[in-house]
């Protein structure tokens, strides 16, 4: 990340893109928590810092081209599917970068990571083997000008993905990571496999 892009950083603190990890939380709620706990997680949370209306759903915005979002949902990570009975767990928790001035780095996911949730999940995020990496090359959004490529990993605790979403050039404007339960990785391994292991 550029000089610029780590003052935006450090500027947003106050938005909710601040370093965790020098907070010293008490207190964490990640997926399989209930709804009610990561409501009051969220509200709590010195980094993420909801709005008075905000209580799943945080959204920040510097400028237009500047934007965060957290979002923890019961929806499984590879969506709504017919039949699914949603309960009241939280299943899927993600977010969301947007930076249209400096662009999203990979790195720069992992400093989001490291910033909403507490050392140990992180760690088990950086312990996490690599089951699933790609980019849509062989896909028409590619051949629109638009390029994602992600990777899914497996942590002993948790399923994360990240994806960034950019032009042929190397040039990512939006970065996604999903924090999400392990025994939804299997069905979203398989869906990824679907759209781009195309030769």
């Amino acid at each position: 990340m550029g000089s610029t892009g780590r003052r935006w950083l450090n500027r947003s603190l106050a938005m909710g893109l601040g370093i965790w990890a020098c907070l010293g939380a008490a207190a964490i709620a990640v997926p399989g928590n209930s709804v009610s706990n990561v409501e009051a997680w969220i509200e709590g949370h010195p980094t993420l810092r909801p709005g008075p209306n905000e209580r799943l759903v945080v959204n920040r915005a510097e400028t237009p081209a500047r934007r965060f979002r957290f979002r923890a949902t019961t929806i499984p990570v590879t969506g709504l599917e017919p039949g699914l009975v949603l309960g009241r767990t939280i299943r899927t928790e993600d977010t969301q970068l947007v930076d249209m001035v400096d662009g999203i780095t990979h790195n720069r996911m992992e400093e989001a990571l490291r910033a909403i949730y507490d050392a140990n999940i992180y760690n088990d995020y950086r312990r996490a083997p690599v089951v699933y990496r790609y980019i849509n090359r062989h896909t028409q959004t590619y051949a629109n000008g638009i390029v994602r490529q992600g990777e899914l990993r497996q942590g002993e605790r948790f399923g994360y993905w990240i994806e960034r979403v950019g032009n042929p050039a190397g040039f990512d404007t939006i970065g996604t990571l999903k924090v999400f339960l392990l025994e939804d990785l299997p069905a979203l391994h398989a869906d990824l496999e679907n759209i781009y292991d195309i030769d």
